[in-house]
């Protein structure tokens, strides 16, 4: 009865807070979007459908509940902070706000894109010579995936899923300049190969990643009513459950046989319809990565913590700083085919029972940051990079984007793609 109580009252407290991030004070902050989302896999985590599922100790409660409160904190401290304002304001007479689509420089973008495409073939075709082939198409596509990431070099790897940066470059291009068939038909063509090009990776985060970001991208630049959002997210949201249940079923299935996840979880679906099974991965991606936070707070309450090494890991890898990579054994914290934690994870690792305090201080300051730079100059960058945001927010509650490199590589090239669309148009610049 509790634990109905519980799913009822966060469900609630999600949808409230949903309501508040498109119409409430803060509108579209990340305030809202983080406590949404947080409230909405609290709630999913009570149903408790697996054997395997620890109960929540009241002391994982307080921690949840003070990463939260740390997170409000954050974001109240940052919109409020003077030097910010400051910035603010001079900020808005040294960065062109946008570009016009009257201007022969944004054209530029156009080009990016076409670039872009180009790489990704030619990575694609260098990532087959090297793995032979492709997950989705391997008849064990989590044995491929395992064995192509030696074989293939990491930019290789990158450049062949270039599609999770020009698809939704393409939609920007084409909210930016209104929609039209005829006008945008090679994007809508290089966008459809994009999907095909992504899908191959049987990765339903890279499918999500670009999901999502299309969805800010609407929500940022159209700033639609209520009318065009029922137009335009259903398919969208239609899309995210259906990646978020199809591909892993489909991986799984080829790798290890029907009904393996709900075996392997302790869930039993025996009595599930068809509906119910396509959604245990759903529930199995945001309940067990509490899950495995939770295993990681009792872990380092008695094993040495990672100093800071984690988070680090992808420079040091990049780098080939052996000597400062970090050193542990996941099968010692959870399962092993557990791999994610939510984005608290990596840096309870580092910092112990400290992290659940200020982590959430520091990225609520970096994400009000960006929302603040958007809302002041809203350009090229500024949107880009807070849709991204949207997509790292959502995704908190399944991983930890900052232990990934390519959320590096992609931040990076969004900054050379901006610099490169500015070049010698500042003296015509204007806004969206």
């Amino acid at each position: 009865m509790m634990q109905i109580f519980l799913v009822i009252l966060f469900t609630i407290f999600s949808v409230t807070a949903f309501w508040f991030f498109l119409r409430g004070k803060y509108k579209l902050s990340p305030l809202w979007l983080m406590l949404s989302v947080w409230f909405i896999a609290i709630a999913i985590s009570q149903l408790n459908l697996s054997t395997l599922e620890l109960d929540w100790p009241g002391k994982y409660w307080y921690l949840l509940g003070i990463s939260l409160v740390s997170f409000v904190l954050g974001f109240i401290v940052f919109d409020n902070w003077s030097p910010l304002r400051v910035i603010r304001k001079k900020s808005q007479s040294l960065i062109p706000r946008s570009f016009s689509s009257s201007e022969t420089d944004n054209s530029k973008l156009r080009y990016v894109i076409y670039f872009l495409f180009g790489t990704s073939l030619l990575a694609l075709y260098m990532f087959y010579q090297r793995a032979g082939n492709f997950p989705l198409l391997s008849p064990d596509p989590d044995a491929f995936r395992f064995a192509a990431d030696e074989k293939v070099p990491g930019l290789i790897n990158y450049g062949a899923q270039l599609a999770r940066i020009f698809i939704p470059l393409s939609f920007f291009y084409m909210f930016w300049q209104g929609f039209n068939w005829r006008k945008h038909a090679d994007l809508i063509a290089i966008s459809v190969v994009g999907i095909v090009f992504i899908t191959l990776f049987a990765s339903r985060t890279q499918i999500f990643f670009v999901d999502l970001w299309i969805m800010g991208l609407y929500l940022l630049m159209r700033k639609p009513n209520w009318k065009q959002a029922l137009k335009f997210y259903p398919i969208f949201l239609l899309v995210s459950v259906f990646v978020l249940a199809a591909v892993p079923l489909i991986r799984q299935t080829k790798s290890y046989g029907p009904d393996y996840l709900g075996s392997i979880t302790g869930i039993d679906s025996s009595n599930y319809n068809k509906l119910q099974k396509a959604l245990v991965p759903i529930y199995v991606g945001v309940a067990f990565n509490q899950q495995a936070l939770l295993h990681a707070w009792q872990y380092y309450q008695v094993n040495p913590v990672q100093h800071g090494k984690v988070s680090l890991d992808p420079f040091t890898n990049i780098l080939g700083l052996d000597q400062f990579r970090s050193n542990y054994n996941l099968g010692e914290i959870f399962y092993s085919w557990w791999n994610t934690g939510t984005y608290l994870f990596p840096f309870v690792q580092d910092f112990g029972e400290a992290a659940f305090y200020f982590i959430p201080f520091l990225i609520a300051g970096l994400l009000t940051i960006l929302w603040q730079y958007w809302r002041s100059n809203p350009n090229f960058l500024s949107i880009n990079l807070y849709a991204y945001a949207y997509f790292f927010m959502v995704m908190t509650v399944y991983l930890s984007f900052t232990v990934r490199a390519e959320m590096y590589l992609d931040l990076a090239l969004l900054v050379l793609v901006y610099l490169f669309i500015i070049h010698d148009s500042k003296r015509h610049s204007s806004h969206i």
